[in-house]
């Protein structure tokens, strides 16, 4: 792939987290700009929603590590990120302190994240990418294990922390959000350092503004693209079925949907030279 050409991977987060959050990522694909999505394998949905993938051939398809949301698939996870109600629900900044006093946390951590590539691979999907719910693989003990875990299963690229948006009228993030992109670069050039090879990417749009991405935003996205292989980190959904307790994001994974889907942002796209691609198209 030439490396002036501008080519953009549209990676919708969260497939299997519910039956609606999955119908519009497909949506999003089938109707829209959506190119790749990462499966949340924990995740009650996720049986039924891989199930569908044969509507997608053309859907790049990786793997939604996450340790922190939902019923564990290891013994492990059970045992050391699960509650009593036999869920894991922490906060990204929480594993991560938990992970700092206990460092054998991360041996639970590994197992799941393996027992969640396993299942995905026992569904006959080769997954084309690994990234993590609420960006726990940033963490550069927990992004070690991913990365041992993206050469045992010969998969070839992980999500990169890199958001630096080119100048233009983008709205105004919200400061807790501007500072964790900040600490997600900071990480991201550390774990650079220690798996380059697992990078594809110049880096991962839309961190800052997660939930926040609407039409206008893709529009200014397009025009800005650099040269390279830029990912667009998306969260498009019907969500129905799911309420507060779950996710955060429930009004703006509609207004993503509906975005992902303007034709006026397609034919931006295409206007401004942007190839569409996902991780597997990447030589």
């Amino acid at each position: 792939m030439p490396a002036n050409r501008k080519c953009a991977i549209v990676n919708a987060d969260d497939f299997g987290f519910s039956l609606m959050i999955s119908e519009g990522i497909l949506r999003a694909h089938r109707e829209g700009i959506v190119t790749s999505t990462t499966v949340a394998a924990n995740m009650p949905a996720a049986g039924a929603a891989v199930g569908r993938l044969r509507e997608a051939p053309a859907l790049g398809v990786g793997v939604h590590l996450n340790c922190t949301q939902g019923p564990p698939l290891s013994s492990q996870g059970r045992e050391a990120l699960a509650g009593v109600d036999g869920m894991m629900s922490h906060t990204a900044t929480a594993i991560i302190a938990k992970a700092m006093r206990h460092p054998r946390l991360l041996d639970a951590i590994e197992a799941e994240f393996d027992a969640q590539i396993r299942w995905v691979l026992d569904h006959h999907i080769t997954p084309t990418h690994l990234d993590s719910h609420r960006h726990s693989h940033a963490y550069c003990p927990i992004f070690r294990r991913v990365a041992r875990l993206a050469r045992r299963y010969h998969i070839r690229f992980v999500r990169r922390h890199r958001e630096r948006l080119l100048s233009g009228p983008w709205p105004e993030a919200p400061a807790k959000q501007r500072r964790t992109a900040r600490m997600l670069n900071a990480l991201g050039a550390v774990n650079r350092l220690l798996a380059p090879r697992l990078y594809a990417t110049r880096g991962t749009w839309g961190i800052a503004h997660t939930g926040l991405i609407d039409r206008a935003w893709l529009l200014q996205a397009a025009s800005s693209l650099p040269a390279g292989v830029t990912e667009i980190m998306t969260h498009p959904g019907e969500v129905g079925d799911m309420d507060a307790s779950v996710t955060r994001l429930l009004e703006s994974r509609q207004i993503e949907l509906t975005a992902l889907t303007d034709a006026s942002v397609k034919e931006a796209f295409e206007h401004n030279g942007v190839r569409l691609i996902h991780y597997g198209q990447i030589c």
